[in-house]
């Protein structure tokens, strides 16, 4: 980001938001939640509620700066350097040879072999894609067991409501055969601006009580449901966020919990919400330095893009995005790869191209750069004034490792690209995901597992 984040804006942002807080106040639509903040001394006016400084600083007070999601077959860290990567969420479109269709349980399970396969991804997203051959009032607990059957990553589970937030926790808990420890996550959201709708409480608190970690997102857009004017935006963002926070603290103090920040930009000339522009990298990296601030950690960002085909647009947007997410020092990349056309359309050749993008910024970060044996002197001392270092030592041992090479960009010479019958990047990445859904093999789990998964999955997977 162009701009540097002055400490003193963070504090101005952190005193306005209390403002918004207690005086304009959040609307929570659930009798129950608000009878627990009256008892914890809160002024309300119907469902409005008011926080004042007070309750917002004891509820920082319990908050955790990491945790850790274990089921028995991994370990993710979230926040204090763990970085959780999830790939998509919420798409109903697939771009298939220049056109979009409808997701289909096939597409789904596609999806669940690419993340399977991914070097990068370490997190499944059950919520994926809309399937509307899936039964309504089941699709979210298909797709947690789909998630389950594919891939041994931990799991986000479903937030959209009580019943598919408690139906999938359950499907963890039993698939896991455990009841102790964080063994899937939820991702809530919140209205913008500055609304929480009975479901999204219920969908949260699910969580909350059985105190597995939950992401709280806002996800406004300027002008519409957010200020026009960045500031006012990151300011009503901060309040949904926090009031949100708050909210888990007084269900379970100290409970896991990530502050969230899916805000995109808008076309006022046609009232349409944006998933990428330079505002967005400034939501993103003030939303993180805000979770540091409370000392939470942060999910953002993502390969976002409004582009509806494969093109330079598509990949300087997902390139600029990614790109933000990772300087930000984001703990939790959601949307990560696939995803296009403001989240509502998704890519598999997108999905490793996302992967190269995020794969050549991985290679360079927390390199130690000036080790003895990184500055190479030995080798400088060697070659001398008008040598080369194509035959050094280091350079036989050490290419492969120190200098990134795509395996999908056309990155040689005109000729050697000639040669190769002139492959376009789009064709490259659909040979590769072919290759990697041929060479897909199913996790192993016990008969019992299995039992639970096929109970569920009945006449829905092959």
């Amino acid at each position: 980001m162009l701009r540097k984040i002055k400490p003193s804006e963070i504090e101005r942002i952190h005193e306005k938001t209390l403002y918004v807080l207690e005086h304009v106040g959040v609307d929570f639509e659930h009798d129950e939640i608000i009878e627990l903040f009256k008892k914890h001394g809160a002024r309300t006016d119907g469902y409005r509620v008011y926080l004042d400084r007070t309750m917002v600083e004891k509820a920082c007070s319990t908050l955790q700066r990491s945790f850790s999601l274990r089921t028995p077959f991994e370990e993710l860290k979230i926040g204090e350097g763990g970085v959780a990567i999830s790939s998509a969420s919420g798409c109903r479109n697939i771009l298939r040879d220049g056109k979009y269709y409808p997701a289909t349980a096939k597409d789904y399970i596609m999806a669940r072999k690419l993340d399977a396969t991914s070097p990068l991804i370490n997190l499944s997203s059950s919520p994926l894609m809309y399937i509307s051959e899936f039964p309504q009032d089941r699709a979210d607990l298909i797709k947690g067991a789909l998630a389950l059957k594919y891939s041994k990553h931990p799991v986000i589970m479903s937030c959209f409501g009580k019943k598919d937030a408690e139906d999938t926790i359950r499907l963890a808990r039993d698939f896991y055969d455990t009841d102790e420890g964080y063994y899937c996550i939820g991702v809530g959201n919140v209205i913008s601006p500055l609304y929480y709708n009975g479901d999204d409480v219920e969908a949260i608190t699910a969580y909350n009580k059985r105190n597995l970690p939950v992401v709280i997102a806002c996800c406004s857009s300027p002008g519409m449901t957010s200020p026009i004017t960045l500031g006012g935006t990151l300011i009503v963002n901060n309040a949904e966020v926090l009031a949100g926070v708050v909210m888990t603290q007084l269900v379970n103090p100290g409970c896991p919990v990530v502050y969230g920040n899916t805000t995109f930009t808008s076309n006022m000339r046609a009232a349409e919400t944006i998933s990428w522009g330079p505002e967005v990298d400034v939501f993103i990296h003030y939303a993180k330095s805000m979770a540091d601030f409370y000392g939470l950690p942060y999910r953002g960002g993502g390969s976002l893009s409004p582009a509806k085909e494969l093109d330079f647009e598509n990949g300087a947007e997902s390139a600029l995005c990614l790109q933000a997410t990772m300087d930000a020092g984001t703990d939790f990349i959601f949307h990560a790869f696939g995803e296009m056309d403001s989240l509502n359309c998704f890519s598999f050749e997108k999905y490793v191209l996302d992967e190269e993008i995020l794969s050549s910024m991985k290679s360079i970060q927390n390199r130690d750069l000036f080790s003895d044996e990184m500055l190479a002197l030995e080798s400088i001392a060697d070659v001398g004034p008008r040598g080369n270092y194509l035959t050094e030592e280091d350079t036989v041992e050490m290419y492969s490792d120190e200098i990134y090479f795509p395996r999908l960009f056309n990155v040689g010479g005109f000729k050697s690209w000639e040669a190769e019958g002139c492959p376009s990047v789009f064709a490259k990445a659909r040979a590769a995901v072919e290759k990697r859904l041929a060479s897909y093999q199913l996790p192993e789990y016990t008969p019992r597992q299995k039992k639970i998964l096929d109970d569920i999955l009945q006449g829905i997977d092959d």
